[in-house]
């Protein structure tokens, strides 16, 4: 042990010992990495000089290739770490162009040096540092403090998460303040639970000859009280475990630091969990320097580069990301790939990891045969389990992501396996550190790390447990999903949308496996019954439509389906193509059978035939067919009554209200989502039914356009702040976006608050491939912006837009070149917009000319006006009043012209600050 005197470097509150790589704040440890300290002794050493870029890149980093940007992150990590001080800022300056400079006042000290005292050969044994430690000094620092108040500290983690190198490293730190140093005792190759105490003994330089090993290791132990390093002790736990007990009740000051998988389970024991590096959090996209803010890719990178591979770079940030989060952030697995990353690429690699075993196999030439490759070192733990335990890893990996105690008893018990025998080895794995293990009390959740659950899914496909660990793995997972509650309980619904989205990445796995050749396909079609809900509250339409086709369409080849069984995923197919790209046709054929097959069922559950009821009223809506439609709503309002559920009586309302609406019948329409607003605004908790959104958003957001053709602009634009506030509280996207392109834009445009489209616009995210309602809409405010032949066409399009004209806007808005439309009075049989169709053919006829154009457009124009009155709608008579204004104004019709505009004008109580209302006004006092 050194007998010079050590140095020590103080500036404002801070202590720098160079010598023990430690900072400290007021006596207490700051936490630094291993760069950002080796920066800060670099520029403290040449306090009040600029100290190059270039130098501080070579002092630090030494032989490897990194850039400027890896010293300005660690230079921010330095500064954030002194920044608790108020005169952070006068620390470390940027000199631009030059360097850094360390411009605090430093005075250097000097603490008194350690008397030496005789120390056994084997202090002197402790491994040597081999490379740079990333991520690790908090961990360190923690196992030095427990050393420092604990007899005996065991760092316990799985496999390859770094014990040793943690446990030297701060036995290193300790026996520097230790007087006797410290001792390593390497248990790896020791097999035999009767070598352990001769193997320690030898370390320690004792003869093995007497009768009692151990109570010659107690002598020595107490005439020269060290630090006793006892690595990769799991293989011999018990062993190891007796003799510890035994040397912390004899000996007086010893102190013993242990690695192992699992905690020795000794009186006094001090256990320091170890965990895995940080890494990124899944993310769109990642910057190098955001990715390098977390020690698993530190690390990734500091191997690869020292294996001559190219720096990280912004491109090839997410793969590195990604490789780390795959391997669960354990150091040695991140080795083993930095060592693949010069032959595959780093992009290559992390596509290569679904295969990793294969791919990881490349150790240090020198290090312990078990962690050569990842299957060596997952040999080595799993082989110390029992069978019973080696039985029980293997059923778990059926796992995709973490699981509850509840799941995994699902998995466990059975023949072979009791509830009793189930928890005592989950609790063993918990300790062994082959099972993590987050959360408290009701909330507590487990999971295996991805390379162990890989490596134990290959253990089970080899095994005669595969199909029953599966099968019973789907058949939870359904239980799951058909325990959602009763459509009158938004909160447990909520609640179970919760618990079901947790085990997504399971479900899927499910599905899977039990549709697959060999699975269990009667679970397979009901475990996709049963997810359609789930797939559409988590918008992952896309995904589950693709799935639901597959299954439908092989329903004619399989034998034996349940004709409710396909009821059901009639059904959840039908919904699956409402709520994606899909052609009408098929969605329509889909509830065709859906409701024949509920004709063949009399006594099946009444919420399916009034799923295939909506369906019929969901697909003649989208065609513009509101007649049939009309009669699809009025049977299922009729049967939902009947049935005496909330829920879908709600929902009845609420097809009737939006079918009234687009037949012209503003009032009918109003009085039916006036009821369904005001019973989901009394109930906390308003029921809702499977597939759709939800009472108050859905209602919400017709009401605006009801308001503003009945000529309320104000309220109107009061009522679509609600409808996007109702959505918002959903937390589900399909709303917003429902909300925004049923009303919203198309009540910014009504109002010519052009701008507030433009923000709609920007809030209507779509997660499904298709967009076209924001496109339809952004194309028409293009246009709307546009010449005044591009107007003309915005104004033809505007009122058009909707589900049954998608297709065609979406196909004109592809034309290189576009041409003023002729005129077209057709609508179908959606009434509400007749008024401003004709207003606008009108325009369309004057603008194309000929010699009897006026004629036509005054037809229509006076047409348009007598609907307007009819139906009644306000906003479209004021429009037409307008327009036969002009059109008058130079003839003898003009006082009959300005009476018509006079009379809808004076009608208004709100709204004068809108686009109309200011023209209707400023035309009124030229005519008069």
């Amino acid at each position: 042990m050194s007998t010079e005197p050590r140095l020590v470097c103080a500036f404002g509150p801070f202590r720098l010992l160079p010598d023990e790589r430690r900072l400290e704040r007021d006596g207490q440890a700051v936490r630094l990495g291993g760069r950002a300290f080796d920066l800060l002794t670099v520029l403290v050493r040449q306090a009040g000089e600029v100290v190059p870029s270039r130098q501080l890149l070579d002092e630090v980093w030494q032989d490897l290739s990194v850039d400027d940007s890896s010293l300005r992150v660690h230079v921010r990590t330095l500064r954030k770490a002194l920044g608790d001080a108020p005169e952070a800022a006068e620390y470390i300056a940027n000199v631009p162009g030059r360097g850094y400079c360390f411009v605090a006042p430093v005075e250097r000290l000097e603490r008194p040096a350690i008397t030496p005292a005789a120390e056994p050969a084997s202090s002197r044994g402790l491994p040597a540092r081999a490379g740079a430690i990333i991520g690790r000094a908090d961990a360190i620092a923690a196992v030095c403090r427990d050393l420092s108040q604990n007899r005996l500290v065991t760092v316990a983690g799985p496999a390859g998460v770094g014990k040793t190198t943690v446990a030297v490293a701060a036995a290193q730190a300790f026996a520097e303040a230790a007087p006797d140093g410290a001792c390593f005792v390497d248990l790896a190759s020791v097999s035999a639970a009767s070598l352990v105490v001769s193997t320690v003994a030898t370390a320690l330089g004792i003869p093995v000859q007497e009768v009692d090993p151990v109570q010659e290791v107690v002598r020595v132990l107490n005439e020269r009280p060290l630090l006793l390093v006892l690595d990769n002790c799991e293989q011999v736990i018990e062993t190891v475990a007796g003799l510890v007990e035994r040397l912390l009740l004899e000996t007086g000051e010893v102190r013993l630091l242990a690695t192992s998988g699992e905690p020795l389970r000794v009186t006094g024991e001090r256990v320091h969990r170890l965990a895995p590096l940080a890494c990124p959090p899944v993310t769109e996209t990642i910057t190098r320097d955001e990715a390098m803010a977390y020690a698993a890719v530190q690390l990734f990178v500091d191997r690869a580069a020292a294996g001559g591979n190219p720096i990280l770079d912004d491109a090839q940030a997410p793969a590195t990301a990604e490789i780390c989060r795959r391997l669960d952030g354990i150091p040695l697995a991140i080795e083993l790939a930095a060592a693949r990353a010069e032959f595959f690429g780093v992009e290559a690699l992390a596509q290569r990891l679904n295969d990793m075993f294969a791919v990881l196999t490349q150790g240090r030439r020198f290090a312990l045969a078990r962690h050569q490759t990842l299957r060596a070192t997952l040999d080595w733990g799993y082989e110390l389990l029992s069978p019973a335990e080696q039985a029980v890893l293997r059923r778990l990996s059926a796992f995709r992501a973490a699981f509850t105690l509840e799941a995994a008893l699902a998995v466990l018990v059975g023949p072979g396996t009791t509830y009793g025998e189930a928890i005592d080895i989950l609790a063993n794995l918990v300790a062994k550190s082959l099972l993590t293990m987050k959360g408290a009390g009701d909330g507590v959740r487990y999971r295996l790390l991805e390379a162990t659950r890989v490596y134990a899914g290959e253990k089970l496909a080899e095994s005669d447990d595969e199909h029953a660990a599966r099968r019973s793995h789907a058949r939870y997972h359904l239980g799951l999903l058909e325990s959602a509650p009763d459509s009158t309980d938004a909160g447990a619904a909520r609640a179970w949308l919760a618990a079901c989205a947790e085990c997504l990445d399971d479900i899927r796995a499910a599905l899977d496996w039990s549709l697959a050749p060999g699975g269990d396909q009667a679970v397979g079609l009901d475990l996709m019954a049963a997810s359609t809900q789930l797939f559409f509250q988590l918008s992952l339409n896309l995904e589950h439509r693709d799935r639901m086709e597959q299954v439908v369409s092989q329903l004619d080849a399989a034998s034996g389906v349940d004709p409710l069984v396909e009821m059901r995923l009639q059904i959840a197919l039908g919904h699956a193509y409402w709520y994606s790209p899909s052609d009408q046709a098929k969605t329509g054929a889909v509830f065709e059978r859906a409701l024949a097959l509920s004709d063949q069922l009399p006594d099946a559950p009444v919420r399916y035939r009034l799923q295939a009821l909506w369906g019929m009223w969901a697909t003649r809506r989208g065609r513009g067919q509101y007649g049939a439609a009309l009669a699809f709503a009025e049977q299922y309002e009729a049967l939902a009554r009947k049935a005496g559920d909330p829920a879908f009586s709600l929902l009845g309302d609420r097809i009737l209200g939006l079918t009234h609406h687009f037949l012209g019948d503003q009032p009918a329409a109003r009085r039916y989502m006036g009821r369904v607003l005001s019973i989901a605004r009394s109930t906390p908790n308003p029921p809702n039914t499977d597939f759709q959104v939800g009472p108050e958003a859905a209602a919400a957001a017709l009401m605006p356009r009801i308001l503003w053709l009945q000529g309320a602009p104000d309220q109107a634009r009061a009522a679509l702040d609600v409808a996007i506030e109702a959505a918002r509280r959903s937390d589900h996207w399909f709303s917003l976006y429902y909300v925004l392109g049923l009303s919203g834009c198309q009540l910014d445009l009504w109002t010519g608050d052009l701008a507030a489209a433009d923000t709609h616009l920007a809030m209507m995210v779509n997660r499904s491939v298709s967009d076209v309602w924001r496109q339809c809409w952004a194309f028409v405010l293009k246009l709307r912006r546009g010449e005044p032949e591009e107007a003309l066409i915005a104004a033809a399009l505007e009122p058009r837009v909707d589900i049954s004209a998608f297709t065609a806007i979406k196909a004109m808005a592809s034309q290189a070149v576009l041409t003023v439309p002729a005129p077209d009075d057709e609508v179908g049989e959606a009434l509400w917009n007749l008024p401003e169709v004709l207003r606008v053919n009108a325009d369309l006829t004057l603008w194309h000319g000929g010699p009897d154009a006026a004629a036509a457009a005054e037809s229509r124009l006076l047409r348009a006006l007598d609907l307007a009155r009819r139906q009644p709608a306000l906003s479209w008579e004021l429009r037409c009043a307008m327009s036969l204004a002009m059109l008058w104004r130079e003839g003898p019709r003009a006082p009959e012209a300005r009476e018509a505009l006079t009379s809808a004008y004076d009608r208004f109580t709100e709204g004068f600050d809108t686009n109309d209302l200011i023209k209707a006004r400023a035309l009124i006092d030229e005519l008069g």
